[in-house]
């Protein structure tokens, strides 16, 4: 080797060291571009050629992206989980996640024991009422490794998509967004709660709650209505009460003073499921035997809103599903989004399983 190679090798290795050491400390973070090749190569003293074998060795270790037109743009690489930078748990709810849901709070701390056993740490982040800017900022001072997102507001999607962190949806998303999808099985929950309510020998089935209100609904009527049309039953729109969730004991009246009222109830939202309960017995319609409702709710959920309902009384069946199954899919599809960003994005449903009440009086899955 030639004193003006071994030269030439020293500058690229010291060039190379420089820049790995700014991306892995944050000082070029992912999504944002390096300064031009022209740019760089100035600010180091360094030949075009050397800075670019440069760029191209730290592209090759998975730190940069080439974009044309663009430059090279910082990949996810740079903030590494294993070295402390944290993933972050982005939902549309306030900013504290102690003012956030139960059900957003055992999702969290999902995450969080998700996140655990691979001796990561994980942030809760609340976007509601913030701008894109502002979200942005917080996940960037944050050094973020990865976002897992339960938000519908397309800006704040957006804004995560230009990131270009690994990023993988949860429970809620915008339907725009081309990011992985980790989701309760929606339309397999209204599949069993129809079928349940056939084998129950149930003449009148209808459906109780929101239709269009996001794609959850969506899927859970659409569900039902398949699970009814396999058996040459149908939905139709005098069985479906729509209502917002919050205001379905009036819709719930409305179906349950009917002439013809139903005896079968598919309301796959918990607190809908329990005003229907409320409301039947204000009738005093005789809940499990008269009519039969089927509720949806979290493990959590089940045990502690579901259940107690039923005291001294037939529970009545409900589709459960589990948040820490949901948690372990979305970190593991973000890990393998992380190794490899490239991979197509895919919609992973979270199982459910109907719970019901057996002959003795216990419940069974």
């Amino acid at each position: 080797m030639t004193e003006i190679e071994a030269s030439s090798g020293r500058v690229s290795a010291g060039l190379f060291s420089t820049l790995r050491r700014k991306l892995v400390t944050g000082q070029f973070a992912p999504g944002q571009y390096l300064p031009p090749l022209r740019e760089l190569c100035e600010r180091h003293g360094v030949a075009r050629k050397t800075g670019h074998q440069v760029l191209k060795k730290l592209e090759a270790e998975g730190y940069l992206t080439a974009e044309a037109r663009k430059g090279y743009r910082v990949l996810a690489r740079a903030s590494d989980p294993d070295l402390g930078c944290p993933l972050v748990y982005v939902a549309d709810l306030r900013e504290s996640p102690e003012q956030w849901s139960p059900l957003h709070q055992e999702l969290l701390s999902s995450l969080q024991g998700a996140a655990a056993r691979r001796n990561w740490t994980l942030l809760g982040v609340g976007s509601q009422g913030r701008n894109r800017q502002t979200v942005l900022r917080q996940l960037t001072a944050s050094r973020a490794s990865g976002l897992i997102v339960d938000a519908v507001d397309g800006e704040i999607m957006r804004g995560i998509e230009e990131t270009g962190l690994p990023a993988v949806a949860v429970d809620a998303w915008d339907a725009g967004a081309a990011i992985d999808l980790v989701v309760q099985d929606s339309y397999q929950g209204g599949v069993v709660a129809a079928e349940h309510l056939i084998r129950r020998g149930r003449k009148r089935i209808a459906w109780l709650g929101p239709v269009s209100w996001s794609s959850h609904s969506l899927a859970r009527v659409a569900g039902t209505a398949a699970g009814l049309m396999k058996h040459g039953r149908w939905l139709t729109p005098e069985w479906i009460a729509e209502c917002p969730r919050d205001a379905s004991a009036e819709a719930a009246r409305r179906l349950l003073t009917r002439p013809d009222r139903p005896d079968g109830i598919v309301a796959l939202y918990r607190e809908v499921a329990m005003q229907a309960v409320a409301v039947a017995r204000e009738l005093g319609i005789r809940v499990g035997s008269e009519l039969e409702i089927v509720g949806w709710a979290t493990e959590q959920e089940y045990r502690r809103d579901w259940l107690p309902l039923f005291r001294g009384e037939a529970v009545q069946p409900a589709v459960v599903w589990n948040p820490a199954q949901m948690a372990e899919l979305a970190v593991d599809r973000l890990e393998a989004r992380r190794r490899h960003p490239h991979l197509k994005p895919v919609r992973i449903g979270v199982p459910v399983e109907l719970r019901e009440t057996s002959a003795e009086g216990g419940v069974r899955a």
